[in-house]
């Protein structure tokens, strides 16, 4: 069922740098001026700025660095090793790794591989969802990285685990497909519509800039119900991606290509020139997102392959044939609990501190979805496949609609303060929409949120502008949300780039109590003159950014 996809997985068990029974120690020594601008490298929201902002592939802003390699004790001399991240797993301190053997020295191999790439897990405190997530993939009998564990040490600074996986390249695609001259695509926030293509990524063939191949899936799949099959049939394993669909489903994985057109690879097979998917960035996969009996467990279908193979009745039915198979076959909860347990043992020596003692509370979290996602998805399956009404949804794309300007100067924790105008004072300048707001007064208020909408509560700095009325004086809110307490220092620095702050301006009206989000501060930056953590303790700076609008 799962089309051409190479041998069977056991038959590369005894390769040592994936052996799933071993954790690799992968230590790196680099200049430290160069691994501090490895890990403050990231991505800027600029690739999502402007109504064709998926026009084209995201840029990279991540280079390369020399480095010396010792893995399980073997030196590997001037490798290159650089960061790696979207959005949601970008980090500083823990940063996920790509190194390349072949970077500085032409033909260099490690056992016979060009790079390794290391996951920094950070959206996955389990540490083992990855490994987990790719082995039930390949247990379906569909290609996927091969997976086991590293402990990372970098210039003696123990890291702790990472998931190693292995890279999706030409060595992936000559073990599992048995050819590797095709055109293999990196989609992210990809799918086969004209708004969204442009954004695949071409990762062999480089010398070609052709993408005809993409763009006839695009036109197939804007054809009628009676034409799409067929066409699509010629492009695509469709058996393949019955499967590969399914799979995600089952896994949970929301973030892929049938639950948010992310995080997947496309390889079009030189033998028969169809597409076939590989799963990729599964590392928000096992998760119970919430109570199975609230939401819809058997389905996902965001991506325009899986909407329209769904909304037809002959092909809905083969997908939920699909599904009903590899729960039988492939979901054995007793085989995948003792793959958790063997994992369990074998990581939680090596457990970072910042989730010591945690570890086996997330690991017991797969366990439930384990048990538990597979009845719920049986149970609608029994009782008749749900309708899935979602609109497919328009280009994730932010509009600049103004700036704003502000300086403050207030104290830690004032947030608290019963009267906004008391501990603090600013000036502020907001531009949106076309309107230039003017204030009557302006306060300035910090501290951790009093009302966290998540956990745990973070820190924040609001600055707040009296706008007068008629009919009655209403409340323009700058509020900056910073994730990491430690960038809340004299003379501080911190980017509104998602990974490290962003920014909210809200409209409100205390009279009536309505409000609305004016935009979002996404691109600027706040400055620190004055700040410290004590209770009370004075806390000055300026802020200026863009104001977006998001039609996500």
């Amino acid at each position: 069922m799962a089309g051409a996809c190479g041998p069977a997985p056991g038959m590369f068990s005894d390769d040592p740098l994936f052996d799933p029974g071993w954790i690799l120690e992968v230590r790196l020594e680099l200049d430290p001026a160069d691994w501090d601008a490895l890990r403050f490298q990231g991505r800027s929201f600029e690739d999502l700025i402007g109504a064709n902002c998926l026009e084209k592939p995201f840029s990279d802003p991540f280079t390369y660095f020399p480095a010396e390699a010792i893995i399980d004790g073997m030196r590997v001399s001037n490798v290159g090793v650089r960061k790696k991240c979207f959005f949601g797993s970008c980090d500083e301190e823990r940063p996920a790794l790509k190194i390349s053997f072949n970077k500085f020295v032409r033909g260099q191999r490690f056992f016979g591989l060009r790079r390794l790439t290391l996951n920094n897990c950070k959206q996955d405190p389990s540490k083992i969802r990855q490994c987990l997530g790719y082995w039930l993939f390949r247990r379906a009998g569909l290609p996927a990285p091969r997976c086991n564990f590293a402990h990372v040490i970098v210039n003696g600074k123990d890291l702790g685990i990472y998931a190693h996986i292995e890279s999706i390249g030409l060595e992936f695609l000559a073990r599992n497909f048995y050819a590797s001259g095709g055109n293999l695509y990196e989609g992210s926030l990809s799918d086969f519509r004209p708004e969204w293509v442009g954004t695949f990524q071409k990762k062999t063939n480089l010398e070609s800039p052709d993408r005809s191949d993409l763009q006839a899936l695009v036109q197939a799949c804007a054809l009628n119900d009676e034409e799409f099959l067929p066409a699509l049939e010629r492009l695509v394993d469709v058996e393949q991606f019955y499967s590969f669909w399914a799979m995600e489903v089952i896994t949970g994985h929301w973030d892929g290509y049938a639950g948010n057109t992310n995080n997947f690879y496309l390889y079009r097979h030189p033998a028969d020139g169809r597409f076939r998917f590989i799963p990729w960035g599964n590392d928000g996969t096992l998760a119970l997102i919430g109570p199975p009996e609230e939401s819809i467990n058997m389905v996902m279908a965001q991506g325009i392959l899986a909407n329209r193979l769904y909304r037809l009745p002959e092909t809905r039915k083969i997908y939920v044939e699909r599904l009903e198979h590899l729960l039988d076959e492939i979901w054995r909860v007793e085989d995948i609990l003792t793959q958790i347990d063997g994992m369990e043992q074998l990581i939680s020596p090596y457990a970072d501190s910042y989730h010591t003692g945690e570890l086996a509370a997330h690991i017991n979290g797969v366990r439930d979805f384990v048990r538990l996602n597979p009845e719920a998805v049986r149970a609608e399956i029994a009782s008749g496949p749900p309708d899935w009404n979602q609109p497919l949804r328009e280009p994730i794309c932010f509009e600049q609609i103004g700036s704003a300007r502000a300086t403050f100067e207030t104290t830690w924790e004032s947030i608290r303060s019963p009267d906004p105008f008391s501990p603090g004072r600013g000036t502020l300048e907001v531009t949106a929409n076309g309107q230039n707001y003017q204030f009557a007064a302006v306060a300035a208020v910090a501290g951790i949120d009093p009302n966290p909408q998540a956990s745990p509560a973070e820190p924040l700095v609001q600055i707040i502008g009296v706008v007068p009325g008629p009919p009655n004086d209403t409340l323009l809110l700058v509020q900056v949300v910073i994730h990491d307490p430690r960038l809340i220092t004299s003379g501080g620095r911190v980017p509104l780039d998602v990974e490290k702050a962003f920014g909210i301006v809200f409209h409100y009206d205390p009279a009536s109590n309505p409000g609305r989000v004016v935009g979002l501060l996404l691109l600027g930056e706040l400055n620190f003159t004055q700040a410290s953590l004590q209770p009370g303790a004075a806390l000055s700076g300026e802020l200026s950014s863009p104001i977006t609008e998001s039609a996500w």
